[in-house]
């Protein structure tokens, strides 16, 4: 089995906004998370808002010598019903493949279910992101439904999947291992 490599998430600080906005605007990047390219501005604007939003947690993604290479956020976070919305992104290409994206979402979903107390969080992700969708199952994500959706700049039809984990699951999870 091949061994997972070391993710370290630490709270996202205005300092890394110019690499995040970077990554952002990467055409090749956005088309894998099914979205659009932005401009460093309204990047810039988005991670601001969300750290100061109680209904959003977004975490720096750095190697094991402090090197940022991606971030994760939960969003919509209702705290009532106990539920949030998960995304990550490994910005920097030499990082992808290596486990790390893995390592980051358990560790999210740790403070998600231990730290904020949450029963569910769920994801949206392109089912032909083969990557993403071997990580999310590997981290204990399960398939709900899928939608067909016109994304990207040429609005191409994709089936988006939708995935969640309860904080049962995570734990017995974890119990395991």
């Amino acid at each position: 089995m091949q061994q997972l490599e070391r993710a370290v998430l630490r709270p996202l600080e205005e300092r890394d906004l110019d690499r995040i906005a970077g990554w952002d605007s990467d055409s090749e990047l956005a088309h894998m998370m099914g979205g659009v390219p932005i401009s460093i501005e309204e990047s810039r604007g988005r991670y601001l808002k969300m750290l100061n939003d109680r209904n959003s947690l977004v975490m720096a993604i750095v190697d094991h010598s402090g090197r940022l290479i991606g971030d994760i956020e939960l969003t919509e976070i209702a705290w009532r019903s106990g539920d949030a919305e998960l995304s990550i992104k490994i910005g920097d290409p030499a990082y992808r493949d290596r486990g790390i994206g893995e390592c980051a979402v358990r560790e999210m979903l740790f403070i998600a279910f231990e730290r904020l107390g949450l029963r569910r969080v769920y994801l949206r992700v392109c089912s032909d992101n083969l990557r993403a969708v071997r990580c999310y199952k590997k981290c204990g994500f399960r398939r709900e439904g899928v939608v067909k959706r016109r994304l990207g700049p040429d609005d191409q039809v994709r089936v988006v999947t939708l995935m969640t984990i309860l904080r049962s699951d995570f734990m017995n999870m974890q119990a395991v291992s």
